[in-house]
């Protein structure tokens, strides 16, 4: 009986052991500045701050329009009239704003995950995690991501 209980008691420790060494394999980036140094993401933002001037300009002219509508003295239903066919003008160029910033987004996520995934395979990590999550230990991976990147 007590052979049995030392051989269980040894059995959990070498569990232990060999549990605590695979937390050894945890890695992590800080996300936010693998996007800032990603040469990629000054292009992207450089794209969607394009459509975004071209919306600011559309939405400026609406409001002028409106403007003038009240400044002439319209009725509250030619100007709700109004508003509302602005609005509707500009609900296209507002989605497909918002459509070009999803899709610029997740072009890099996916770059940088593929990124993530070669220099843990590279260094033998096999999780890697925010820098905002860990508290203690892991190895820094965010340089090595950033230099697989913008190779």
């Amino acid at each position: 009986m007590k052979k049995l209980l030392v051989i269980a008691l040894a059995i959990t420790f070498i569990a232990g052991i060999a549990s605590a060494a695979n937390f050894q394999n945890i890695g992590f980036i800080d996300v936010q500045k693998v996007f800032r140094e990603y040469k990629e993401t000054e292009s992207a933002q450089k794209d969607l701050a394009k459509e975004e001037e071209s919306f600011k300009k559309d939405f400026e002219k609406s409001q002028e329009k409106l403007e003038k509508a009240e400044k002439d003295g319209k009725s509250k239903e030619d100007l709700d009239k109004l508003r509302k066919e602005l609005e509707e003008k500009l609900a296209p160029k507002r989605e497909s704003l918002l459509r070009l910033n999803e899709q610029l987004t997740a072009k890099l996520q996916l770059k940088i995950l593929d990124s993530v995934k070669a220099v843990a395979k590279k260094v033998g990590i096999e999780m890697v995690l925010d820098k905002q999550v860990i508290i203690t230990g892991g190895m820094d991976l965010t340089e090595m991501v950033i230099t697989e990147l913008n190779k």
